[in-house]
Formats: C-alpha cells, sequence, structure tokens
C-alpha cells in the first residue's frame, strides 16, 4: 500500500509541476473527465469522475477528498511506476513527466 501511495504523491507531483493544478485546470480536467463517461460510461470514468472532482475540491475547501477515488490512485501510482507518467500511454504529451523527477 505505502508503494502506491510513494507512487501516486510522486506521479502527481510531476504532473503538476507540468501542469499547474489551479481551480480553473481542475475545473476543466474535471468537465474532460465527465465527457469522457458520457462518450465511454464505465465504472472506471466514474472513479475519474470522483478523483477529478477532489482535486477541484482540495484546490476550494484544502481537503483532499481526491484520495477517496482509490481505483484511480491505484491506476495512476501502476502508471508512473511503470512509465514515468500518470496518463495513459494514449495521452500523456511525453514533454514533462520524464524531464522531472521528484525524489522520496
Amino acid at each position: 500500500m505505502n508503494k502506491i501511495w510513494r507512487n501516486y504523491e510522486k506521479g502527481m507531483a510531476v504532473f503538476d509541476n507540468c501542469h499547474s493544478p489551479t481551480v480553473q485546470s481542475q475545473w476543466l480536467a474535471l468537465k474532460d473527465e465527465i465527457g469522457e463517461f458520457v462518450r465511454e460510461p464505465n465504472l472506471s470514468e466514474i472513479w475519474d469522475i470522483v478523483h477529478a472532482a477532489g482535486r477541484l475540491l482540495y484546490k476550494i475547501i484544502g481537503i483532499p477528498l481526491y484520495l477517496l477515488a482509490y481505483p484511480t490512485v491505484r491506476k495512476h501510482s501502476q502508471r508512473f511506476e511503470e512509465y514515468g507518467c500518470i496518463r495513459s500511454l494514449r495521452n500523456c504529451e511525453g514533454k514533462c513527466c520524464k524531464q522531472l523527477t521528484v525524489d522520496s
């Protein structure tokens, strides 16, 4: 479990360093996740919506509700461990994730 949290925290720090987590950017990420769910409804997309909504609320109220979306946390952790990016291979832009390493 600790490995999952460490990889998630590292991966999100790398991603956030490249994509500043502002209220506006978190709102847009939530809208994108909702759009993905509308196009392809499934349980994984629901967890992604919960994660995105939690990240938005974290920016507003400071409570890390995004951690409740454990399936997405685990998915991001695994991706970061496998290839250094929290995003899917299809969506990873490759411009920031591999340029920055975050120490434990």
